[in-house]
């Protein structure tokens, strides 16, 4: 299973570079961006050369056995007009509920790159590759985090239809995977994690829906979480952008419920007045 996703990647990337790069260096760039980001998936978008975006991603859960908040802050640099890096951190989780217990304090950090090929042989069509490495800050024990070091190569891929008033269909595939084992020497934390879904503009408002899927691999696909996304994003003046979205567990191996909270900030280094 483990040679089969390798595969995977190395195809995606091959089929991206041999195809998108060249379409991308030759295509002047025509696409319309609503929004900066949604609640559960990548969005191909990417930062501008000398962009900032900070964003804060507060949310609040319950899980089959317990409740939680946390408040994750995350930011966003354009290398180039195609290439950026990102960085998050879980900078506070409190974890409440069964038997009066209560633990908190700080969550784990993630470096992210993604690159975006967009306009692809001057079509509606956008694709990125990207890759994210999440580094453990906290023990699993304490019940905050996953006390591992966790690696997921994605692929996205979206579609505009500029026509119907800028809609667009998003997708996110990829799969997280990690060395570390348990107590009894099983593997654990290999998920595939396949995201899509739509957005619809309405002047300054956006409405979003998300069907998310959460794959255990060492569990031959038996365990598969599944979500539903709704939200909606509102573009305020300034740079400035806010959203509200509820993800819904829709079996008994999800979580029975999120809700989303986004405020974004962006600025550009490069340029003035922004």
């Amino acid at each position: 299973m483990r040679l089969h996703l390798y595969l995977f990647t190395l195809l995606n990337v091959l089929l991206f570079y041999s195809n998108g790069v060249n379409a991308q260096d030759n295509t002047a760039k025509t696409y319309y961006q609503p929004l900066q980001d949604v609640f559960q998936t990548e969005l191909v978008y990417p930062q501008e050369k000398g962009e900032i975006q900070l964003t804060l991603n507060p949310e609040y859960g319950r899980t089959r056995d317990l409740n939680h908040i946390s408040f994750p802050v995350l930011a966003e640099y354009g290398i180039t007009d195609n290439w950026q890096l990102g960085f998050s951190w879980n900078s506070f989780q409190n974890n409440f509920g069964g038997n009066n217990m209560s633990v908190s304090g700080i969550g784990d950090i993630e470096f992210d790159t993604q690159y975006s090929f967009m306009n692809i042989g001057e079509t509606n069509f956008h694709a990125a590759l990207g890759f994210e490495l999440e580094i453990p800050l906290s023990r699993e024990e304490r019940g905050i985090g996953e006390g591992r070091y966790e690696y997921m190569p994605y692929s996205l891929f979206a579609v505009d239809f500029p026509s119907l008033n800028n809609i667009q269909f998003f997708t996110q595939a990829g799969f997280s995977f990690s060395q570390n084992k348990t107590e009894n020497d099983e593997e654990e934390g290999n998920e595939l994690f396949l995201s899509g879904g739509l957005f619809v503009p309405v002047k300054k408002v956006i409405f979003d829906i998300e069907l998310t899927s959460i794959i255990n691999l060492w569990e031959n696909g038996n365990e598969n979480q599944l979500y539903l996304t709704p939200g909606i994003i509102l573009n305020l003046p300034g740079a400035w952008e806010t959203g509200l979205g509820t993800s819904i567990g829709l079996n008994k191996e999800s979580d029975k419920y999120l809700v989303l909270a986004i405020l974004t900030f962006e600025f550009n280094l490069m340029k003035e007045g922004d």
